[in-house]
């Protein structure tokens, strides 16, 4: 294709996101008491006012909602304003800084992709899910961009043909953006827990290459400094507020009752947002009273309605599940055409398929047990790991033998490149004809 004819592309595409995400802001986000944009915008203006010197500050977002998005609104919000012009205009600014993210994500998939997969991959996230959030005063796109390149450095630390330097900066970096996706939504301790034991144990396994493996050990010890580091000042204060380092009411209360009306009377009623909450021990809700009061039968059933929620919602809303039906597909297609190398490469990846495997249980069935009390389901929490999963299935669709892998339908030969084409080609159809009537009847405040 030639440059001019990309470039016009880009930018046919990108005016069309723009204009689409703002009629969306427009005509069907028009209440700022929905999807907890108030709260936000309430956020934004203690930042804004904690930032001109008001004593003593504010502690932001009652630990539910963290600090950083609410820091991105302030820069918005003037004391002469009303919240109807400020809701417009946060509102823009999302979108805005949707087109950024989106923009500072293509060169990380470059850097990791050819060109075709970058161009899929693109179009999957930006009319997937991110025009559907972008016209909201909401964190989750900063959140969703901020956990994929944590994402990202974490799977470079297990390539082991890094050197010493390269690694321990990227173990600092990875640290780092974990931080700053915590500081936007409070979900990141599952994810650098289950990195740091998963690579501390098989760093600490290999015995055949003792460099190696105390670089990585240090490398490790870098992402938990890194990442305690850039979280300092708010632990300090969680610790000075609340009497606990990790403290956020949604999983440490919330997420044990059994839905978010007997969640409204508990704990939010005894000051959970501004100290501990004033009750006897023995009513404050958490995982010991919680297995303690219910059954497995019970447990199970919870999490099963939370993983037919995340299905059903997939189904009905955001246009990201075609998409990732036809990658999962071809992905199962590969690995029977590729069983041999299947084998190999589980043989010499085995700490960074457990990584994925554990991280991904992990999160599901997490985000399965906690939609009862979410109030709105499972997938403002499940897009967050869309990402990460196109990541991984685009890189195998790429890497050798894979993407060499051809097949023989109705005596025509089909090869992967042949597959990329056909899939950018579906996805601009789905642009040109689907996203529209979907965008305009889809509520994409949850």
């Amino acid at each position: 294709m030639r440059p001019t004819l990309r470039v016009l592309m880009v930018a046919a595409l990108a005016a069309f996101y723009v204009f689409a995400a703002t009629r969306h802001g427009d005509l069907v986000n028009t209440s700022k008491a929905r999807g907890d944009q108030s709260g936000y915008m309430w956020d934004g203006q203690n930042v804004y006012w904690n930032w001109h010197g008001r004593q003593p500050p504010v502690v932001i977002g009652e630990r539910n909602r963290m600090p950083l998005y609410a820091g991105f609104l302030a820069l918005f919000w003037t004391p002469d304003i009303s919240n109807d012009v400020f809701f417009e205009r946060a509102k823009r600014w999302n979108i805005y800084l949707s087109v950024v993210l989106i923009l500072l994500l293509v060169p990380v998939f470059r850097r990791y992709l050819p060109a075709q997969a970058t161009i899929n991959l693109t179009l999957i996230v930006g009319f997937g899910y991110f025009i559907f959030k972008a016209g909201y005063v909401q964190s989750e796109l900063l959140f969703y961009f901020l956990f994929f390149i944590t994402f990202v450095l974490c799977l470079d630390l297990f390539d082991r043909r890094r050197g010493r330097t390269a690694l321990w900066w990227r173990a600092v970096a990875a640290g780092a953006a974990a931080a700053a996706a915590h500081l936007t939504k409070a979900a990141m301790l599952p994810f650098v827990a289950i990195f740091f034991v998963v690579y501390v144990t098989c760093a600490a396994m290999d015995r055949a290459d003792r460099r190696g493996q105390v670089n990585r050990l240090v490398a490790a010890a870098l992402v938990i400094a890194a990442f305690l580091a850039v979280l300092s000042p708010y632990l300090v204060t969680n610790k000075r507020v609340f009497g606990h380092y990790f403290y956020n009411v949604n999983t440490t209360f919330y997420m044990w009752y059994d839905d978010w009306p007997q969640a409204s009377v508990g704990t939010i009623k005894h000051g959970d947002g501004i100290g501990w909450p004033q009750m006897p021990a023995d009513q404050l809700p958490g995982a010991r009273k919680y297995w303690r009061e219910h059954t497995l039968q019970q447990i199970v059933a919870r999490v099963a309605g939370g993983l037919w929620d995340a299905v059903w919602r997939s189904y009905q809303t955001f246009g990201y599940l075609k998409p990732l039906i036809l990658y999962l597909a071809i992905a199962v297609a590969l690995l029977l055409r590729q069983r041999h190398a299947v084998r190999d490469d589980i043989r010499r990846n085995r700490a960074v398929l457990l990584f994925l495997a554990l991280y991904g249980l992990a999160y599901i069935f997490g985000i399965a047990f906690y939609a009862p009390v979410s109030g709105t389901g499972t997938t403002r929490f499940l897009i967050a790991h869309l990402l990460p999963l196109f990541f991984v299935l685009s890189l195998l669709f790429t890497r050798e033998p894979y993407a060499t892998t051809e097949w023989t339908v109705a005596g025509l030969r089909v090869s992967m490149a042949q597959i990329h084409l056909a899939i950018t080609l579906l996805l601009v159809l789905d642009v040109a004809f689907g996203v529209w009537p979907r965008l305009m009847t889809t509520y994409g405040g949850f």
